[in-house]
C-alpha cells in the first residue's frame, strides 16, 4: 500500500495540519501517543510532508 497523506489522516482519525491537538498544560507520559499508530515509514513520509508544506 502506498503511503499517502490522506491515509495517514485516515490511520490517525484527524488531520494533523489542521486539527488542534488539546494536551493541556502539561505532558502526560502514561497517555500514548497519538501518532503511535503510524509505521516508522508513515512517521518519516509525514515529517517530510510537513516541512514542505509549512
Amino acid at each position: 500500500m502506498k503511503i499517502t497523506y490522506d491515509s495517514i489522516c485516515n490511520k490517525l482519525g484527524f488531520d494533523p495540519m489542521k486539527d488542534k491537538i488539546k494536551n493541556g498544560n502539561s505532558e502526560d507520559d502514561t497517555k500514548r501517543s497519538r501518532f503511535a499508530v503510524l509505521s516508522l515509514e508513515e512517521h518519516e513520509f509525514l515529517i517530510d510532508y510537513i516541512l514542505k508544506h509549512i
